[in-house]
C-alpha cells in the first residue's frame, strides 16, 4: 500500500525526538496535554498523527492498517521533514509503532524509549471495551477517556468527532500485529523501558525488560492513563533515560 501523507507538528531546535503518543491520539492532543511544552527547550520535538487519527488519512478497512504500512507513513513523513535519523519516544501503541519503525526502518532510528506496551494485544472484539465504545457513537468513546484520565477540552472535542470506523478498523488489526517481544529483539539500537507502577502492562514489559537485558523504569503513584496527564514528569523521566541511553553509546 502506498504511504500516506501524514498531518504533523514540530518544536524547538536541536537533536530530533520522534514522539508517537497512544491508541486514538494525534499530534493536537501531544500539545494540549502539555509534551510539546514540557520538551521544546530539550530537542527538536516532531509529533505525528498516524494514519487513522487526528486530521491525517484514515481509512476505513483493517488491511490498512497492518503495523508496515502504519510505520512506512512514519518514514515518509520524516523524508519530509529531512530527518534522516532521529531518536524515538513511544508510549502505549506509540511504543509499537517505534518497534515497527525501528525493525523495518532501522536505518531512521537512533535511540528507543518505549513506555506501556503489552508484547500482543489478546482481546475479544465482542467484549473489547475500547471497539464497545467506538462502536457506541463519539460521546462514548469520549466519555471512556474521562473516566481513564483528565482529558482537556479540545482533546474532549477531537475524542467526540474521531473517526470512528477508521479506529475500529485500526484496533482489530492490532490484534494481528507482530509479537513486540520478537521486533523487540531484532533491535540494534540502545531502547530503554517505562511504565507507570500501575499500569496493566507492567508485569508484561518487566519481562521484556529482563529477557532483553535492559533497563525498565517504574514510575510510582500512576496508572498506564493517569500518567499521559502528566507531561513534566514523564518528559524528565524521558530526558533522563536519554542520557543514559547516550551513554549506552558511547561504550566500547
Amino acid at each position: 500500500m502506498k504511504a500516506l501523507r501524514l498531518d504533523y507538528a514540530e518544536f524547538g531546535a536541536g537533536q530530533p525526538l520522534l514522539l508517537l503518543l497512544g491508541f486514538g491520539m494525534g499530534h493536537e492532543d501531544a500539545i494540549e496535554l502539555g509534551y510539546a511544552a514540557a520538551m521544546k527547550n530539550r530537542c527538536r520535538l516532531i509529533c505525528v498523527s498516524p494514519r487513522g487519527h487526528g486530521t491525517s488519512p484514515a481509512p476505513g478497512e483493517v488491511s490498512a492498517y497492518g503495523l508496515e504500512a502504519i510505520v512506512s507513513d512514519i518514514a515518509q513523513a520524516l523524508d519530509g521533514l529531512q530527518v534522516e535519523k532521529t531518536a524515538v519516544w513511544g508510549y502505549s501503541l506509540g511504543a509499537k509503532l517505534a518497534l515497527g519503525l525501528a525493525a523495518w526502518h532501522p536505518q531512521r532510528v537512533e535511540r528507543m524509549l518505549l513506555g506501556g506496551f503489552e508484547t500482543q494485544s489478546d482481546f475479544s472484539p465482542e467484549t473489547d471495551i475500547v471497539l464497545e465504545a467506538l462502536r457506541q457513537g463519539g460521546e462514548a468513546w469520549r466519555d471512556l477517556w474521562r473516566r481513564l484520565m483528565p482529558v482537556p477540552a479540545g482533546m474532549a472535542e477531537r475524542l467526540a468527532a474521531a473517526d470512528r470506523k477508521a479506529l475500529q478498523a485500526l484496533r482489530l488489526a492490532e490484534k494481528e500485529w507482530p509479537d513486540m517481544g520478537s521486533l523487540l529483539g531484532q533491535c540494534e539500537m540502545p531502547v530503554a523501558l517505562y511504565a507507570a507502577d500501575r499500569c496493566f502492562a507492567r508485569a508484561n514489559m518487566a519481562a521484556l525488560a529482563e529477557a532483553h537485558g535492559l533497563a525498565c523504569a517504574i514510575l510510582p503513584g500512576c496508572d498506564h492513563f493517569s500518567l499521559l496527564a502528566e507531561p513534566a514528569r514523564v518528559a524528565a523521566a524521558v530526558n533522563e533515560q536519554i542520557v543514559v541511553l547516550q551513554e549506552t553509546e558511547r561504550k566500547p
